[in-house]
């Protein structure tokens, strides 16, 4: 079985439960309040793990009491975190995470700190553990350049690719060309073609438009619709989700990212693949907050 490596954001997530998001200017009362470790990078590496497979995750984080206790959460995991430093002087990341009483949705805001000192020397750091046929999955919550120097090395190494552009960047054709496979979300897919996805056939669009530049297929994740897929082999196909009783989507995402990247890693077909991802994130929209909410791979087994 192959690993799974993912460079990205480790956040320490404040919560708060509200009934509805304010205006400008507005103080709305909210709900519970809670913290919960978080960040696009930290999700999807312990997605991956909680999903079976061996994954070494890269990140940076400040040195602070945030920051160690990021680091022993990866380890509880089974999460490689060797190569993880620490940015003195420097604030971990952390997100302020608004999660709606009644709809589940969320809105958030990001404070990189320490995830902005992720550099190439890092990646650097972990060249020679990147092996031919290895899932290299990265964000964007990290520096532009940093993902794409991660991407030139995995390609000269012959990993797999996976990119999740988000939250969005604007990047270039010629940083996708280095990308096997492609996972934005319906905001981001917007963003990079300007496809407004309205309806099936834009989506198919959308869809057409980024497989023209990435190396191999294009994910589109469509929350409770489920995703639409499309490859170089493959013609493209809506992929259904179950209906749920939804409680908080965030990371739903990021569950779909390291439960995909791990099926992958099995040498599971790619269909399949994205089948286990859906079910995965499926459930984690049915419990609070980021890493909680990731469900291991045995209760997928059950379903």
């Amino acid at each position: 079985m192959s690993k799974v490596i993912v460079i990205g954001s480790s956040n320490t997530d404040m919560v708060f439960e509200t009934p509805k998001f304010p205006n400008k200017g507005e103080t709305v009362v909210g709900g519970k309040f809670e913290v919960f470790s978080g960040g696009k990078g930290a999700n999807q590496a312990v997605a991956a793990a909680r999903a079976g497979s061996n994954v070494l995750f890269l990140t940076k984080v400040g040195d602070d009491n945030f920051g160690r206790n990021a680091i022993n959460q990866y380890k509880n995991e089974g999460i490689e975190t060797s190569y993880i430093q620490r940015q003195k002087g420097v604030a971990s990341g952390t997100a302020m995470i608004m999660v709606h009483k009644k709809s589940g949705e969320n809105s958030i805001i990001v404070a990189p700190g320490s995830n902005s000192y992720l550099d190439n020397k890092d990646v650097d750091s972990i060249s020679r553990q990147i092996r031919k046929n290895d899932i290299v999955l990265c964000q964007l919550e990290v520096p532009i350049e940093t993902v794409n120097y991660v991407l030139s090395l995995a390609k000269r190494k012959k990993a797999i690719t996976i990119l999740n552009p988000a939250p969005y960047k604007k990047i270039s054709h010629n940083f996708l060309r280095k990308v096997d496979i492609i996972t934005p979300n319906e905001t981001e897919t917007f963003a990079l073609t300007g496809i407004k996805l309205t309806d099936n056939n834009n989506i198919e669009k959308a869809a057409s438009y980024l497989l023209k530049v990435v190396k191999k297929a294009v994910i589109i994740t469509l929350g409770k619709k489920g995703v639409y897929f499309t490859s170089k082999q493959i013609k493209g196909q809506f992929l259904s989700s179950s209906k749920v009783n939804v409680i908080d989507t965030t990371a739903a995402g990021d569950v779909f990212n390291g439960y995909f990247a791990s099926e992958l890693a099995k040498n599971k077909k790619i269909i399949d693949s994205i089948k286990m991802a859906i079910k995965a994130a499926s459930i984690s929209v049915t419990r609070k907050g980021a890493q909680p909410s990731i469900p291991l791979n045995s209760e997928l087994n059950k379903l």
